[in-house]
């Protein structure tokens, strides 16, 4: 049976890490054709998109988050928007500058909103590394902003009859017994799975085949699971209505 877009979670049976994995090639693939993308930009809609679930189901699995690539020098920003129900979109808003979108050739920021128990609203802002890694861009967020040390990887392929899109966020456990040294191993393990973007196309983009290859011989519980769609309770006027109050 072909995958269809969703987001797992489980942990190692000893309690020293929980991991978040999601598929979001047809969620990433409906953004980038109703947003007209292409290249670079449809991959990094595409990895914002999966960066915005992952970031929900890790941090507020119940409430909404909102995730935005501003870049600098006016050249616009990529939108993510992640539901607790599933629905998930993404928007890109061009610039008045004459800088490229381009998280490569332009300095951005990466912001991380969400939306907290008591209705207040928890953001964060980290500058995107020079690179234009936004894997390593979420990985600065998690640490410098919720203080929580995360291994994430980002992967896409957005061209070609082999689309793809997805990742995984790992977390070292208060519980886990002997942490500097369970660290050190996942750390190790994962060295593999830095780049996934060639297992995704392998697999379909699974989470579940990701989070096997992962904890490959470690016992785990599958913890939860639930579906991601393309689409929005709210229209765009509303969505941009909420960016200008936010900037």
């Amino acid at each position: 049976m072909p995958e269809t877009d969703s987001v797992v979670r489980a942990m190692t049976n000893d309690g020293a890490f929980r991991i978040v994995a999601a598929r979001t090639t047809d969620t990433a693939q409906a953004v980038i054709s109703a947003q007209e993308l292409s290249g670079l930009a449809a991959q990094d809609m595409a990895d914002l998109l999966t960066a915005s679930v992952l970031y929900r189901e890790t941090m507020a699995p119940s409430l909404r988050v909102q995730c935005i690539v501003r870049f600098d020098e006016e050249a616009g920003q990529l939108v993510a928007d992640s539901h607790p129900d599933g629905w998930t979109r993404g928007l890109f808003q061009k610039g008045s500058g004459e800088a490229p979108a381009d998280l490569r050739k332009t300095q951005a920021t990466l912001q991380m909103m969400r939306t907290l128990p008591n209705s207040d609203l928890h953001r964060g802002v980290v500058q995107v590394p020079e690179s234009g890694n936004l894997s390593e861009g979420f990985m600065r967020y998690m640490q410098l902003s919720e203080q929580i040390v995360s291994m994430i990887s980002l992967g896409s392929a957005v061209g070609g009859q082999h689309p793809a899109a997805g990742g995984y966020v790992v977390q070292l456990l208060p519980e886990a017994a002997e942490a500097e040294a369970a660290m050190e191993t996942m750390t190790r393990r994962l060295e593999d799975f830095v780049e996934i973007r060639d297992r995704l196309q392998a697999s379909d983009s699974s989470p579940s085949r990701l989070v096997e290859q992962i904890f490959d011989g470690m016992p785990f519980t599958w913890l939860h699971s639930s579906d991601i769609r393309f689409g929005c309770h709210c229209s765009q006027v509303r969505v941009m209505t909420t960016l200008s109050v936010l900037n």
